[in-house]
């Protein structure tokens, strides 16, 4: 925003050169957050950092991104082999990423959350079987990442009424309407309905795709067009909602709209005449721009009044810069990078609804996010980002993941199995709460993980989720947790070796087998790929369950955060009671190499998972 200073002359009485300030105007929070993105990787990869196309729509922004070593292109084919790349917020379609992936490029996705919103319906319209109109410019950045989400003769582009009327489409065919985040609020309703009202089998989305900024801004220019000589909007003429800022004042009562890039454009440009000056500026806008506008003015003898306006709260989580093969890759960071993505994931998956019974809700949060490692979340993310999947959709899969595991803790510590009083240096939840409202918590986070993968959110294609659904299944069930802590609880009177491996690739190795499985299924590798991330994933779930037996049998429990020689005191078969605590030990580092061996094909793309993989057999905790 301006500052304040500008405002402490207010000589808005009649006679008076005078500008109104609208409000909100200038920066947004996702463009806030797509500059940030590149900040950030120049930052952590250093110079160069390659954006396909204008990070956002102002070429001061680019310029200055430029001078900080940012390289922009046209094409992914122009990016070296490797090279850190970065797609634009306006979205790009799944060709681009396709082509980024093989090309080997490391992809840093920007795209608005708003516009990742649009794709997302537009994905679902056209899997329903519904033809989807799309409103907007045909020749806008996000327009044509839009369309490339889906097959191009299942969607249609329209700008006018005009356009809808000539849809060569029966009409009574099943359409869904999509629009551009930043489209003119007016001109989007009376084209939707006349989208409704040619087609009656119509479907929408469930609250606007114009995006907050736009709205709020043509909101605040409305306000003061009709008071005003001329409105001057700061933006850039290449970007679309600096333009609809124009034409809104215009079609609001102006008599002039003015779009200038700064100081200079407005010097040349301005009516001599105007004594009323309205002031906006688009959500590309820099702040510094839009102060050199206004002492241009103040220099020729404008008083300023700020206009209230609506308060924008909206914050978006920055955009996840750090890459497999160049970022820090200490199993600390890993897990710290992914902790609090997945919390927020589980807590917004488990809500707050006053309908809802809130003490379940307390049990539910108290039992998913009461710390841990977070060890087979970041699996799932390292290994979907590795794949060149989308960090968001893994999230969600890590939360599904984590909710399971809680679930399997919560149940595992009840009197009927483990009655362990501590879980993570605190009360058990059956302690916390009661044993009755325990039992519930972990089923309704073992019925909510299954909900997260179900969701379209979590993948486009439901053929994906589907997958998800079912290899989660038979990971907790039978053949996986259940059936491994059965052989726990009733093991056999003399337990072999190769009945051990199977307890413990069970209990321990099928959540965190799966946890891999769901990475490869969101991102894109080839079998021979799958079969060596598939090798690790049971060597690593049999090794992080022998450090357990290790731990319970030599560990510390007030690092450990919880009871240990519970396996000894019951005179259950672990690891160790089995194969001794230096043969165990030999195990872990035999284990060990199989993993590393595993993932050579990968070369330093693996680095995170070795990562990890050398933590779960160093752990303490």
């Amino acid at each position: 925003m301006v500052s304040q200073s500008l405002y402490l002359d207010q000589r808005h009485a009649a006679g008076c050169k005078s500008v109104l300030l609208a409000n909100p105007r200038g920066f947004c929070a996702g463009v806030r957050r797509a500059i940030a993105a590149v900040e950030d990787a120049l930052a952590a990869h250093g110079a160069p950092v390659y954006v396909r196309r204008a990070i956002v729509h102002n070429r001061q922004v680019v310029a200055r991104l430029e001078r900080l070593g940012a390289v922009f292109v046209q094409d992914v084919s122009e990016i070296p082999q490797g090279a850190v790349t970065i797609l634009s917020a306006h979205g790009s379609a799944t060709a681009v990423k396709e082509a980024a992936r093989r090309g080997k490029l490391r992809v840093v996705d920007a795209i608005c959350p708003l516009v990742a919103k649009v794709h997302a319906e537009v994905v679902q319209w056209h899997l329903q079987g519904r033809h989807v109109v799309l409103v907007g410019h045909l020749d806008h950045p996000e327009i044509i990442g839009t369309i490339g989400q889906v097959p191009r003769a299942s969607i249609s582009v329209v700008g006018t009424v005009t356009d809808v009327n000539a849809l060569i489409l029966p009409d009574d065919t099943p359409v869904a309407y999509a629009v551009q985040t930043t489209f003119s609020v007016g001109e989007a309703d009376s084209m939707i309905k006349a989208i409704k009202t040619r087609f009656p089998d119509c479907a929408g989305p469930r609250t606007s795709d114009i995006c907050y900024a736009t709205t709020n801004r043509q909101a605040a220019v409305v306000e003061i067009a009709a008071q005003c000589d001329v409105v001057v909007i700061v933006g850039d003429p290449m970007s679309s909602n600096a333009r609809r800022l124009v034409e809104t004042a215009i079609a609001a009562g102006c008599p002039q709209g003015l779009l200038v890039e700064g100081a200079d454009d407005l010097a040349s440009r301005f009516p001599a005449a105007a004594m009323r000056v309205g002031l906006s500026a688009a959500a590309s806008a820099p702040d510094e721009v839009i102060e050199e506008v206004c002492a241009w003015l103040r220099e020729h003898g404008f008083g300023f009044s700020e206009v209230a306006g609506t308060e924008e709260g909206m914050r978006f989580r920055p955009v996840p810069v750090t890459l497999p093969g160049r970022e820090r890759s200490d199993a600390a960071a890993i897990l710290a990078d992914i902790r609090r993505d997945v919390d927020e994931a589980i807590l917004e998956a488990i809500g707050d609804m006053p309908a809802r019974s809130l003490r379940l809700a307390d049990a539910m949060r108290y039992a998913a996010t009461s710390g841990g490692k977070r060890f087979r979340a970041a699996l799932t993310v390292t290994v979907t980002q590795m794949l060149g999947g989308t960090r968001s959709m893994a999230l969600r899969a890590a939360a599904a993941i984590e909710c399971v595991h809680a679930q399997s803790l919560v149940h595992d510590d009840l009197p009927c199995m483990d009655n362990d009083d501590l879980r993570r240096g605190r009360p058990t939840a059956h302690r916390q709460f009661d044993e009755a409202t325990a039992l519930l918590a972990g089923d309704a986070l073992l019925a909510l993980a299954f909900e997260i993968l179900a969701d379209p959110r979590t993948h486009h294609h439901a053929g994906v989720r589907a997958e998800l659904v079912l290899r989660l299944a038979r990971s907790v069930g039978q053949d996986g947790l259940a059936g491994g802590q059965m052989m726990d609880l009733y093991p056999s009177e003399i337990i072999s070796s190769a009945e051990l491996i199977a307890c413990l690739a069970g209990k321990t190795g099928s959540l965190i087998r799966y946890a891999v499985e769901a990475g490869i299924l969101l991102g894109h590798a080839d079998d021979q790929c799958n079969a060596g991330l598939l090798s690790f994933a049971q060597d690593l779930g049999l090794l992080f369950q022998l450090q357990d037996d290790l731990l319970d049998a030599v560990g510390d429990e007030r690092v450990v955060g919880k009871a240990l020689g519970k396996d000894a005191a019951k005179n259950r078969k672990n690891a160790v009671s089995v194969l001794g605590a230096e043969g165990a030990a030999q195990e872990a580092q035999r284990l060990l190499a199989s993993c590393a061996k595993a993932l050579e094909p990968f070369g330093d793309r693996a680095a995170c998972l070795l990562e990890l993989a050398r933590f779960a057999a160093r752990r303490t905790l």
